[in-house]
């Protein structure tokens, strides 16, 4: 009998976007009390990734993961994913999200971001 390992196997099988998120803003006539601004949500990337939980722990009512995100890459493209940046997936039923700690190039030809997500 032979088991195929491979079968339902892609590179890149979720969804990820890396964004950040707006500041409230104080309106020009200074009112602070009246209606504030919201800068809203700005998408930097919408890519096809991978999501591995790398860490976990709790500790004094924190509960914190680790996720290494790979995801493709062309070649001669300049991706503007910072540090501090936000990152969100839904990956198959289950919502990850965390902010960016680290970026770089993967070994494997793509992207790679290190995420933090933390609770409290």
């Amino acid at each position: 009998m032979y088991i195929d390992r491979n079968i339902n196997q892609q590179e890149y099988p979720y969804q990820g976007t890396f964004y950040t998120k707006g500041e409230m803003v104080i309106p020009d006539n200074g009112d602070l009390f009246g209606q504030s601004t919201d800068g809203g949500e700005a998408i930097i990337l919408e890519t096809a990734c991978d999501v591995i939980e790398t860490n976990r722990s709790f500790a004094s009512g924190a509960i914190s993961a680790g996720y290494d995100v790979y995801f493709p890459h062309p070649e001669g493209v300049v991706v503007e994913i910072e540090r501090g940046m936000l990152f969100r997936c839904n990956a198959l039923g289950f919502h990850i999200s965390g902010m960016v700690i680290s970026i770089g190039a993967s070994k494997l030809g793509g992207g790679h971001a290190y995420v933090k997500s933390t609770e409290i």
